[in-house]
């Protein structure tokens, strides 16, 4: 049995749909069209009735998901027509076999270069189903590799792809130590070796070194930006080597004294699970975030800049904005037939990129690209 092509079902599944991003994913499949569906799936159950309760709409349930359950999940999956994975990445080889023998399209927000390149081995099983599965469609990865894209297309050839993402936070720092987004992550990005491809191979770096200062557009401003593991260097150099890309890396803007807090309470034995407890901000989100690529080649530097705000009335910082909302448009962009590609991959090959900044700016984030001599 083919999966469904006509681009008539919009029946959406947001796994880890009371998460930080999967609120902004449901929130933003619900404002963006009348007739999109989405069942609120996580492993708490209760939070998720309580989440889908908010919105007084038929249109949004909630159903208990097991993320460590393939089988289960295949059976919340069944009948819909793509699901959103915001769950950790170490799940998302379970999920996406689930959405497999579920007949789903497949979306989801980053594997941290690791799981990514494991997960692009179901390519086949996707491209026999009939199915697509975008991999990394949050922020970074995501816009930015669908930014890539934009800016390698205007060049003949391209060298070099540098992406790098900065932020500023107006609500001041409050006195007790907090993690900004996922405990997990932060603690994988500061302890992982990064990946990065230089002279056409992939080599590994020590984790936190190659810090630069960045002079982002106001008004995030100068930050520090340090080397981390992330999903974009992993399909980047394949997805444009016909072009002779032989440099790729990534590296985000951290509070040095923050990632020297992190490291010390590593030494003294403190796991991600201690981290995850920290209690978190509750002030109402006001930050602006730039997240950059910057392609080149020996004469031309391509530079395309995101701009992102938080978003109050969703109580959802900037971070959350970027990363939350992309999935909820490559996933309307599946069910409606603007994508139709299918198998395993990266957002720079699937998301045609004037649709997609198209939709980006409906949200309030703004793509400016300049092009520089060398």
């Amino acid at each position: 049995m083919r999966a469904n092509r006509t681009g008539r079902n919009r029946n959406f599944v947001v796994l880890g749909g009371v998460g930080a991003i999967g609120r902004v994913v449901v929130r933003d499949l619900f404002e963006s069209h009348p007739r999109n569906h989405i069942v609120v799936a996580d492993y708490n159950a209760e939070a998720a009735r309580c989440h889908a309760r908010r919105f007084h709409s038929r249109r949004v349930t909630a159903v208990f998901a097991d993320a460590r359950q393939p089988k289960q999940l295949a059976g919340v999956f069944r009948g819909n027509t793509v699901v959103i994975n915001c769950t950790q990445h170490d799940f998302n080889l379970q999920v996406m076999q689930a959405a497999l023998a579920a007949k789903l399209h497949y979306v989801d927000l980053g594997g941290l270069f690791y799981w990514t390149r494991r997960q692009l081995k179901l390519d086949p099983g996707f491209r026999r189903a009939g199915l697509t599965a975008v991999l990394g469609m949050g922020c970074s990865p995501g816009i930015t590799n669908v930014m890539t894209r934009a800016g390698v297309e205007k060049l003949t050839r391209v060298d070099s792809v540098r992406i790098r993402v900065g932020s500023k936070d107006f609500n001041g720092q409050p006195a007790d130590f907090f993690f900004p987004y996922s405990a997990q992550t932060i603690v994988e990005e500061l302890t992982l070796r990064p990946w990065v491809f230089e002279s056409g191979r992939f080599h590994q770096v020590n984790p936190r070194t190659g810090w630069e200062r960045v002079r982002f557009p106001r008004p995030v401003g100068t930050k520090w930006v340090v080397r981390t593991r992330h999903s974009e260097v992993a399909t980047i150099p394949g997805s444009f080597a016909y072009a002779g890309l032989s440099h790729c890396d990534f590296a985000v803007s951290f509070d040095r004294g923050f990632v020297r807090e992190v490291v010390k309470r590593l030494a003294n034995g403190w796991t991600a699970r201690e981290f995850a407890r920290l209690p978190t901000p509750r002030a109402k989100p006001n930050d602006y975030e730039v997240s950059r690529v910057i392609a080149s080649d020996k004469r031309r530097t391509i530079c395309v800049d995101c701009h992102a705000r938080a978003n109050r009335r969703w109580h959802a910082s900037a971070g959350d904005v970027d990363t939350g909302c992309p999935p909820s448009i490559v996933a309307q962009m599946i069910a409606s037939g603007v994508i139709t590609k299918r198998g395993v991959l990266a957002p720079e090959v699937a998301v045609p990129v004037i649709p997609f900044f198209r939709e980006l700016r409906r949200r309030r984030m703004r793509i400016e690209i300049r092009e520089s001599k060398a």
